[in-house]
């Protein structure tokens, strides 16, 4: 697995979510990944979810968009459900809810 903390990422999302992220899961995957991640970091993760949307055949997101909810904070409005439901599907794909990426 690689060492960058992206790609890491990047990675336990495929595990979590093979069939890729809705787009209505966005909101409460950033906010569980936002408690590890530096702005840095989630803006390269949002590039990739963009790209992966497209790629997809989704209704296109943009890295824009997806930017948009994290500067709003738009993931504050999820629901305590639907940050367990995420986190589980993290989890299951070998997030570390409790340990660092160090």
């Amino acid at each position: 697995m690689s060492t960058s903390p992206v790609s890491r990422v990047l990675e336990w999302l495929k595990a979590g979510y093979p069939q890729g992220i809705p787009p209505a899961d966005y909101p409460p995957v950033l906010g569980v990944l936002r408690r590890k991640l530096t702005d840095e970091e989630i803006e390269a993760i949002a590039d990739e979810l963009a790209l992966q949307s497209v790629s997809a055949g989704d209704v296109p997101v943009t890295a824009e968009d997806i930017r948009s909810m994290v500067r709003s904070h738009a993931f504050q409005r999820c629901t305590s459900e639907d940050l367990t439901r995420v986190s589980g599907l993290l989890a299951s794909g070998g997030w570390p809810l409790e340990a660092d990426l160090g």
